[in-house]
């Protein structure tokens, strides 16, 4: 497929430039459970700096694609949008309120794919993580698949290391009571995630993470 040719080239001609703009660190909640090969369809979130934490999870888990739900930003431009098409972007229309992102990411993911999510839906480059937006446990409860964690100290740049931590698979039907999760239950399990996601940077930054 054109798309998939073209994402290929990009990635090769950046290879060697990845490794200098990223190099990183990578630590793992528990080695044992979850290394940098996720198996099967997943939803992977992070916290988010800048465009670059998505850069380095994709080039992080080559050679899967990973899929990425944007802004209606990113589509304002034509060159834009078609890059974003080679790399699986998944529009996320805020203007309109689409929620048409949450039904193709869910069925991507239960063909197999990785899909990436910034739940804080805004960039926080002052080294806090922001409350968590529920859209990402609706897109895992529909696919019926884990969300792996993974939290940066988005440390980029030429002579700099970013430090990286994956989390284990975090699988929501585990905590929930019914098929059907009500509001009350959707808010519980976005801030049962978003603890986790805290606890993960707090323990970056222990392990020498900024």
């Amino acid at each position: 497929m054109i798309y998939d040719f073209f994402r290929w080239y990009a990635i090769i001609n950046a290879y060697l430039v990845q490794w200098i703009l990223f190099k990183r660190k990578t630590y793992y909640e528990d080695r044992a459970v979850q290394g940098k090969k996720i198996k099967g369809g997943a939803l992977v979130i992070s916290n988010h700096y800048n465009m670059f934490d998505y850069v380095l999870n994709m080039f992080l888990l080559l050679p899967r694609r990973l899929n990425v739900v944007t802004s209606e930003m990113a589509y304002s431009n034509k060159f834009v949008a078609w890059g974003m098409k080679c790399f699986g972007g998944i529009k996320c229309d805020r203007i309109m309120k689409s929620m048409r992102f949450i039904d193709e990411s869910a069925e991507l993911i239960k063909k197999g794919e990785l899909v990436q999510i910034f739940p804080e839906g805004h960039n926080t480059d002052d080294g806090e993580m922001d409350k968590f937006k529920p859209s990402y446990i609706m897109i895992a409860l529909r696919a019926k698949a884990p969300i792996v964690p993974i939290i940066t100290d988005g440390n980029y740049g030429f002579f700099k290391r970013a430090h990286i931590i994956i989390g284990k698979p975090i699988n929501l039907w585990d905590y929930c009571k019914t098929e059907n999760p009500s509001r009350e239950e959707i808010v519980t399990l976005n801030e049962m995630v978003y603890n986790k996601a805290l606890a993960l940077r707090s323990q970056l930054k222990e392990l020498g993470g900024k």
